[in-house]
């Protein structure tokens, strides 16, 4: 290739190749509505021509085609439910390169005019908790946590010269078990390269594949053999998946149930708020799921998640992930919440679950459970499931996270080769953890279907689809996105948070679209009382008709009382 390519590189028309060929074009997406393609064709993009963020992926491409695949679905809808015409949306590549970023973003603020409080460890957090108590059990997300659990985390060599992903979850006590790793004795390690070099002779003395069964199957934490991708394709797992796009659909067809939208709510059921009404159940955690939930949120649906005292959370993601939703503790050791958590399903339009494998299946609420739960009720419901490693083969139970879904897959190690080096490294951002595809979810409650929908995401089948439709940039373009960055080179176990302030740090230097003010905004928190700083929405509505925004505001877990309100405005739930 020549320099000329550099020349000639566009974002906006490799994020347009995608849109195209990638996802609406996909043979593996063989479930698309009718129209998606004349549905696609109103929707345009600018932006700067060469990607800022110096990662090897197409991560600029990936979202801001995902936005885009959002935005025909949305057409789709409003074309079938309201009969409105085709929605022009404009899609700024460089804005929605801030959707991977928006709990790290440093300018998204609780009280921008006074406090400037962000959600980020660190002095500057001082008095976030006073908006969301800290409900990290393990206590693993603050700036005290003792290194030795922050290095958990992390790639390390091991016995025969491959590489593995530890991962400690939200409590890190089984990973280090397994690893035979005492913390109170490396309790006051003095320096996360001393914790690392603990960790990993201690994985040196296992093989991958000893380490990958203990973990997984000894230990049920997460964490895999770094691949390469040819690797992962070859593997039994990576064959079972093969056939999957951005996601799965299964139907079950009813014959007694009635073909129907969900209930519209007079003045407030439109285009204008086209999912409102749309009563969403959130039974999801960290990352994934909630963002899926969210991304719903803000087309009008009603969200109510479901969280519980005694299971650990992330509160430093409340804050970004929590708009337009409601937040009820139910503790499922309870026969009373159970039959509580019944009714709100017995409600719901949509039942999103972000656990792993299994674990809701233990109290009623597995897949099975639900179909027959509202296989009697007038009209049915979609569930959706969001895992790690996808729904088929001999990892399907595993749980996982974004990192571990990159290592699997081939991600990891290709942004390592992409800096000279032979080692996996974790890409900076939580890319695969923001980019599930959820407007197919209110699509299938269109009044030509009946019964339960069963869709299936994984942060997996985004993995597969950024390496097999997205792919990495050619060489010049890489060579000159990394020279601008002075060529910088991470190792297998820099993690996130080592990755994420150097490349806050390096963007923030470089003047990068990054820190715009003009993709930010000022929005009214209701349920806190306080006004926030944050990221707009991605999708630019041209003519005004549709406008994003949530119906209430995020708040802590456990704020409101585990019932569906009257009215879906009502922004404190008692």
């Amino acid at each position: 290739m020549s320099s000329s390519l550099l020349d000639s590189y566009s974002v906006q028309d490799e994020t347009k190749r995608i849109l195209w060929e990638g996802i609406l074009r996909n043979p593996l997406h063989k479930s698309l509505p009718d129209g998606i393609e004349e549905a696609a064709r109103t929707i345009s993009f600018s932006g700067s021509r060469l990607p800022f963020i110096p990662t090897n992926w197409r991560f600029a491409e990936s979202v801001s085609a995902l936005k885009a695949f959002q935005g025909a679905m949305l057409n789709v809808l409003l074309k079938k439910k309201y009969d409105t015409r085709y929605q022009t949306i404009h899609i700024d590549t460089n804005h929605a390169q801030l959707f991977l970023m928006s709990p790290v973003h440093p300018l998204c603020l609780i009280d921008p005019e006074g406090e400037k409080i962000t959600p980020m460890p660190g002095g500057a957090r001082a008095g976030y908790e006073k908006y969301f108590p800290n409900c990290d059990i393990h206590r693993l997300t603050e700036a005290t946590t003792p290194f030795i659990d922050i290095a958990t985390t992390n790639i390390y060599k091991v016995g025969d010269g491959k590489y593995y992903h530890v991962h400690g979850s939200m409590d890190t006590g089984p990973s280090q078990k397994a690893l035979e790793i005492d913390r109170t004795q490396h309790f006051t390690v003095s320096s996360f390269k001393e914790a690392c070099d603990i960790i990993e002779a201690s994985a040196l003395q296992h093989t991958a594949n000893e380490l990958d069964e203990l973990m997984n199957e000894t230990y049920h934490q997460a964490g895999t053999i770094c691949h390469s991708i040819a690797e992962y394709r070859e593997t039994p797992h990576g064959k079972a998946n093969a056939h999957v796009g951005l996601y799965e659909i299964h139907k079950y067809p009813s014959s007694t149930q009635h073909p129907s939208w969900w209930p519209s709510i007079q003045n407030h059921t439109s285009p204008t708020r086209p999912l409102f009404g749309l009563k969403v159940l959130d039974l999801t955690r960290i990352i994934a799921a909630p963002t899926i939930t969210r991304e719903l949120a803000e087309l009008g649906a009603s969200v109510l998640r479901i969280t519980s005292p005694h299971i650990t959370d992330m509160s430093q993601l409340q804050l970004d992930l929590g708009w337009g939703k409601w937040n009820a503790h139910l503790d499922l050791r309870k026969e009373e919440d159970r039959m509580k958590l019944k009714e709100l399903l017995m409600e719901a339009d949509v039942v999103v679950d972000g656990y792993r494998p299994g674990v809701l299946q233990k109290w009623g609420f597995g897949k099975e459970d639900i179909l027959e739960m509202v296989s009697e009720r007038e009209r049915g419901v979609i569930y959706a499931h969001e895992n790690c490693y996808g729904w088929n083969g001999p990892w399907a139970h595993r749980s996982g996270w974004q990192q571990i879904s990159d290592a699997t897959t081939g991600v990891s190690l290709e942004f390592g080769r992409a800096m000279g080096i032979d080692e996996p490294v974790t890409p900076v951002f939580p890319n695969s953890d923001f980019c599930p595809t959820p407007l197919q979810i209110p699509y299938y409650t269109n009044h030509a279907y009946t019964g339960f929908f069963h869709s299936q995401i994984a942060l997996n089948y985004y993995s597969q689809w950024l390496v097999n439709s997205c792919g990495t940039y050619p060489l010049e373009v890489w060579d000159d996105l990394w020279s601008r960055y002075d060529r910088f080179v991470f190792h297998s176990t820099d993690n996130m948070g080592v990755t994420i302030p150097a490349y806050l740090k390096m963007l923030y230097e470089k003047k990068t679209p990054v820190f715009y003010e003009k993709y930010l905004e000022i929005r009214k928190n209701g349920a806190l009382g306080v006004n926030i700083k944050t990221i707009k929405p991605i999708l630019n509505f041209v003519e005004g008709v549709v406008e994003p925004g949530y119906n209430v505001g995020s708040r802590p877990n456990g704020t409101d009382a585990p019932k569906w309100p009257v009215n879906l405005s009502t922004e404190v739930i008692v």
